[in-house]
C-alpha cells in the first residue's frame, strides 16, 4: 500500500476564502449529523468495551400443539441454540388403574414427540398443564383439584415418556396460570406444593427432576404462588400477559437470591426476554414464535456479550445492545404483549461512527417503539432487531422504496405474473412495471416484529411476494392479492456485501433464491445454498431505470490531505463516468487498520473529516461507486492527522447559518429550523432558542480536549433551573454541563461527571435576564474557572475529571443529557470552543472579539503582526472576516 505522509501546510488565501464561503457546499463529517427529539432512555455503548456475559437456555412451546410454531422458532434461532421443549400433560382421561395412560392420552403425547423429534430425539423436556384440555373429574370434582390422582397423573407422563422415548423430562410444572384457571383447574397455591411435595416424596423418579412453581399469567402474582411452597420448588416461574414491570424483574432476582432456576415458560416478546435475563431468568420458553429479532436475540445471547441495557418501567418496554463473539453488534427492543405504551430509546456509540441499519455514520440513532393506551388497548407487541455495523463495506442506507429486485446470478430481475402464479425472473426493461416493487419497511402498527419490509407490486399494487403454503423448507414464491400482508408477506434484509442482501421471509427464515441457473427461472425460498450456487441467493436493489451490470468505476486519483488544527482536508480528481452516484470515503488508524467508511455517495471531490482526534494517524482512501453500487478500487492512500495545536477549534457566529467559522468546518445542526434574531450590534444576528423545546447539537470531536475553553454571549429570559447553555456527555454518567440556575444554590453551575461523582463549580450570583453576557467556562489542568463579562465568577481546584475522560458525543446547547430537565430559554451568539484554557486576560480578549487567543492575547504581543485579507491586502490589525496573521488564520466576528 501507497502512503503519502502529510505534514502541516500552511493556511492559503483561497483555502480560507472558500471556508468562509456561505454558498459552498460544506461537505464534511458534520453533514451526517443528527438532532434526534428527546429519549425516554438513552443507552450507551462501546463496540469494544467489556461486557456482561449471560448462559441462558431457549426452547420452544408445544404444549399448544403446532409444528409450525416450533419449526420457526428452529429457523429462525439456530438449531444450536434451542435446548428445551415444553409438552403438556393431559387430564381429560381418567387414569387406567389410577397409573397408566388412557390411549387417547398416550396419542397425543405421541403427536408431540413425533414433532420434537424432527428436530431432535433428545430434547430435554419440561411438562405443563394441557390448558386446551377438558378436565375430567378423576382429578378434579366441584373445582376441588384431588392431589393424589394429579400427582399421580404427572407421574405416568413422565414413566411413559422415559419409557417410550430418548427425550430427558427435566422439569414439571403441576400447575400453569394457576392464579387464572383456578376454578377450572382446582388450583390453589397450596395445591400446588402439595402436589410438588407429592411427587418428591412418593415417586422415586422424581429424585432428579425440577418441579416448577409460580407460572402465574400476572406476574403481581407470582411471589405469591412461589413463597408458600419454595421449600418444595426447584424453579421459579411466571408469565408477563399482566402485572408490573417491578414484580416481573423482582421475581428473578429473588429466585437467584434463593439458589432457584429462573424459568420463564411462555414468552410472548424479546423484551421479556432481555428483562430476564437481566434479573436472573437462566431458561426460557416460546410460547409463540415471531421471527427475525427473537432468533438473533437467542443466538447472540448465547454466543455474546451485552454492553448496555435500558428501560422504562412505566410504559413496559426495554432495550439492550449485545456483541456476538464473531464481532457482530444488534441493539433489541421490546415491549410488553398486553400493557406496554410508546417509548423512543437512543442507542449512542461512543468510540466510533457507525452505522444503524444503513443510517450514518452517526454516534446516536432513536427508535420508537409502539405500544397501546391501556391493558390490551391498541397494543402491537412490537419488537425489533437493529444491525450495528461499520466497517469498508457497510449497509447501503435503508431501502424504501420503487426497486428492480435484481438476482447476481441471473442479472435479471423479479418478476410479477398473475396472482396465484410464480414470481419469475425475466431480462431488463425500463417500461415493464412487472418488474418494479414497492420495497418499504411495514408499518409500525402492523404486529410484532418491526424488522421487517412489505414488497409490493407497482403493477398491482396489492399483489406481494408470498411463499406458497406458509412453508418452513423450500418452496416456491408466487404472487398473492390480501388487504394487508400476512407473516409469509413480509420479509427481512440481511446485507451480505458490495451492494448485495439475502431477502429472507418472516414465517420461515429462509432465502430467497433464484429456483435455478436459466435467467427466466421462478423464485423459490431456500435453506442456504452451497457455495457454488451461492449467487443465487444474491440480490441488488435498483432504481427502476438504471440496468444490471458489474463494471466498476475508475479508481479515483489525485487524492491528498491537508492537517488542519482539528481535522483532515482530504482533495482528488472528479472522475469521469457519466453513471457515477459519487465518491465513498475511508478512514482507519493506522495503529488499527480496521477501515471504516466515514462519508458516502459524496458529490464533491473534497471533504473534511472532523471525527479525527488530535495525535492519532489516519489512513485515508477513496473509492468511486456507481448507481448499480459498483464500487471502483481504492485510491492510493494518504497518512494524515489533525494538527492539535493550541488555538480555536470551533466558532458559530449564527449570522443566519449555524455554519463553523473555522476550516474545521465544526456545523452544527438545529432540532428544528433555527430561528435567529437581533444580536448584540447592529447587523448582527444571535441564536433564538427563546420558545419551543429548540437546541443545537455540534460534532462529536469538539470537545475531546484534555482542556478546554467554551465562551458565548448569552441572553437568558427564563429563570426554570436546570435549563443548559450547554451539555456535553455521552449519557446521564457522563457529561459536563452549564446551566444558568440549579435548584440547590439558585446560581449558575458548572458541572462535570465521568461514572462516578459530579464534581461541580458554583457562580457567585445568577445570569441577568433579558441582558446580554459574556459567558467563559475555561477547564485547565489547575483549575476550571467561570467568567461573567471577563470577571472571575467562580472558580474551583478540586475539578479532577478532563473532557478527555469524558470523550463526549453528544454535544447540546440548550439540552440537557437529562429528559425531565427543561429546555434552555434565551439567545447565544458568537459561541467559541478552544483546545486549551485560556488565561482571564485572553478570556477578556475574546469578550472583545479577539477569536484566535493565542494570537491576540497569549504569543509574544511586544512584536509587531503582520495581518492580510482575503484578498491578500495588508492591515494595521485583524478586521472583520477572516485574517491570516504570520501564517495563522484567524477569524473576527
Amino acid at each position: 500500500m501507497t502512503y503519502k505522509r502529510i505534514t502541516l501546510l500552511t493556511a492559503a488565501l483561497l483555502s480560507a476564502a472558500a471556508v468562509s464561503a456561505q454558498d459552498e457546499v460544506r461537505s464534511s463529517s458534520s453533514m451526517y449529523l443528527p438532532a434526534w427529539k428527546k429519549a425516554d432512555v438513552s443507552l450507551s455503548f462501546a463496540i469494544t468495551g467489556e461486557g456482561k456475559r449471560f448462559a441462558p437456555t431457549w426452547g420452544v412451546d408445544l404444549a399448544w400443539i403446532s409444528e409450525q410454531n416450533v419449526m420457526k422458532g428452529i429457523n429462525h434461532m439456530g438449531k444450536e441454540n434451542v435446548g428445551i421443549g415444553r409438552s403438556a400433560f393431559r387430564f381429560t382421561d381418567a387414569l387406567v388403574n389410577d397409573s397408566a395412560l388412557s390411549t387417547g392420552v398416550i396419542n397425543i403425547m405421541k403427536k408431540r414427540n413425533a414433532i420434537f423429534d424432527k428436530f431432535d430425539t433428545k430434547l430435554p423436556i419440561v411438562f405443563t398443564a394441557d390448558q386446551e384440555a377438558g378436565t375430567n373429574e378423576y382429578f378434579v370434582k366441584n373445582k376441588v383439584a384431588n392431589n393424589e390422582h394429579w400427582a399421580a397423573m404427572i407421574n405416568s407422563h413422565v414413566h411413559w415418556m422415559q419409557a417410550n422415548t430418548k427425550h430427558p423430562v427435566v422439569g414439571v410444572s403441576p400447575f400453569n396460570e394457576g392464579d387464572y384457571w383456578s376454578v377450572e383447574e382446582g388450583a390453589t397455591a397450596t395445591k400446588q406444593w402439595q402436589v410438588a411435595k407429592l411427587l418428591k416424596e412418593k415417586y422415586p423418579r422424581f429424585a432428579d427432576i425440577a418441579i416448577v412453581g409460580g407460572n402465574t399469567l400476572n406476574d403481581d402474582k407470582a411471589m405469591e404462588w412461589y413463597s408458600s411452597g419454595k421449600d418444595y420448588y426447584d424453579w421459579g416461574n411466571t408469565h408477563q400477559l399482566a402485572g408490573s414491570f417491578a414484580n416481573f424483574a423482582g421475581f428473578f432476582e429473588q429466585l437467584a437470591k434463593d439458589g432457584k432456576v429462573g424459568y420463564a415458560d411462555e414468552m410472548h416478546n424479546v423484551g421479556e426476554a432481555m428483562v430476564g435475563l437481566e434479573y436472573g431468568m437462566t431458561v426460557g420458553i416460546w410460547w409463540g414464535f415471531d421471527s427475525r429479532a427473537r432468533g438473533e436475540f437467542c443466538q447472540i445471547s448465547r454466543h455474546g456479550e451485552r454492553l448496555a441495557y435500558g428501560e422504562q418501567r412505566d410504559k413496559w418496554t426495554a432495550a439492550s445492545v449485545y456483541r456476538h463473539d464473531d464481532g457482530r453488534v444488534k441493539a433489541f427492543i421490546g415491549s410488553s404483549e398486553r400493557q406496554a405504551n410508546t417509548t423512543n430509546y437512543q442507542f449512542v456509540s461512543t468510540e466510533r461512527e457507525v452505522y444503524y441499519d444503513g443510517y450514518g455514520p452517526v454516534r446516536e440513532f432513536l427508535k420508537d417503539i409502539p405500544g397501546g393506551t391501556g391493558y390490551q388497548q391498541g397494543q402491537t407487541n412490537a419488537e425489533r432487531v437493529i444491525n450495528i455495523t461499520w466497517g469498508e463495506d457497510v449497509q447501503p442506507a435503508e431501502i424504501n422504496g420503487v426497486y428492480r429486485i435484481v438476482n447476481k446470478k441471473s442479472k435479471n430481475g423479479a418478476a410479477y405474473t398473475a396472482s396465484g402464479g410464480n414470481v419469475n425472473q425475466k431480462a431488463f426493461s425500463a417500461t415493464d412495471k412487472k418488474q418494479q416493487w414497492t420495497v418499504k419497511p411495514c408499518t409500525t402498527r402492523s404486529g410484532g416484529d418491526l424488522s421487517l419490509y412489505d414488497i409490493e407490486s407497482v403493477d398491482n399494487a396489492n399483489i406481494r411476494m408470498n411463499v406458497r403454503d406458509y412453508s418452513t423448507s423450500q418452496a416456491d414464491v408466487i404472487a398473492w392479492t390480501q388487504d394487508a400482508p400476512s407473516s409469509n408477506e413480509q420479509w427481512y434484509l440481511e446485507y451480505v456485501g458490495d451492494g448485495y442482501y439475502y431477502i429472507r421471509n418472516r414465517e420461515s427464515a429462509l432465502y430467497l433464491a433464484s429456483g435455478g441457473t436459466a435467467g427466466t427461472a421462478k423464485l423459490i425460498q431456500t435453506p442456504m445454498l452451497s457455495e457454488t450456487a451461492h449467487d443465487r441467493m444474491l440480490w441488488r436493489f435498483l432504481p427502476v431505470d438504471v440496468n444490471y451490470e458489474t463494471n466498476a468505476p475508475a479508481q479515483p486519483q489525485g487524492l491528498t490531505a491537508e492537517s488542519q488544527q482539528a481535522s483532515v482536508k482530504l482533495t482528488w480528481t472528479a472522475n469521469t463516468e457519466a453513471d457515477l452516484a459519487g465518491y465513498m470515503v475511508l478512514r482507519a488508524d493506522q495503529q488499527s487498520r480496521q477501515w471504516n467508511t466515514i462519508a458516502r455517495k459524496l458529490q464533491t471531490t473534497t471533504f473534511v473529516d472532523n471525527t479525527c482526534r488530535p495525535g492519532t494517524a489516519y489512513i485515508y482512501k477513496v473509492k468511486a461507486i456507481d448507481k448499480v453500487d459498483n464500487l471502483s478500487e481504492a485510491s492510493d492512500s494518504v497518512l494524515a492527522q489533525p494538527t492539535g495545536e493550541r488555538g480555536l477549534v470551533a466558532q458559530w457566529s449564527f449570522e443566519n447559518t449555524l455554519y463553523d467559522d473555522t476550516p474545521n468546518m465544526m456545523d452544527a445542526v438545529a432540532s428544528a429550523t433555527a430561528l435567529y434574531a437581533n444580536g448584540r450590534a447592529d447587523g448582527q444576528k444571535a441564536l433564538n432558542l427563546s420558545a419551543g423545546n429548540r437546541y443545537v447539537q455540534l460534532p462529536y470531536e469538539v470537545a475531546g480536549s484534555d482542556e478546554l475553553t467554551i465562551t458565548m454571549w448569552v441572553k437568558w429570559s427564563n429563570s426554570s433551573n436546570w435549563q443548559r447553555i450547554f451539555d456535553f456527555g455521552n449519557d446521564t454518567e457522563h457529561y459536563m454541563f452549564l446551566t444558568p440556575s440549579n435548584s440547590y444554590t439558585n446560581v449558575m453551575r458548572f458541572a462535570i461527571k465521568n461514572g462516578g461523582d459530579e464534581q461541580t463549580v458554583d457562580c457567585q450570583q445568577k445570569l441577568s435576564l433579558t441582558t446580554w453576557k459574556h459567558v467563559a467556562v475555561v477547564i485547565g489542568k489547575d483549575a476550571t474557572t467561570i467568567y461573567v463579562d471577563g470577571e472571575v465568577a467562580g472558580s474551583s481546584t478540586g475539578i479532577t475529571i478532563k473532557p478527555s475522560d469524558i470523550r463526549p458525543s453528544l454535544n447540546y446547547i440548550g439540552r440537557s443529557q437529562f429528559t425531565a430537565d427543561p429546555y434552555f430559554r434565551g439567545y447565544l451568539d458568537d459561541l467559541r470552543v478552544y483546545n486549551y484554557a485560556l488565561s482571564a486576560e485572553a478570556v477578556r480578549q475574546d469578550m472583545q472579539g479577539a477569536v484566535d487567543a493565542i494570537s491576540a492575547a497569549e504569543a509574544d504581543r511586544q512584536q509587531p503582526r503582520t495581518v492580510y485579507g482575503l484578498g491578500g491586502q495588508r492591515y494595521d490589525a485583524p478586521r472583520q472576516g477572516v485574517n491570516i496573521i504570520d501564517g495563522r488564520k484567524t477569524l473576527l466576528p
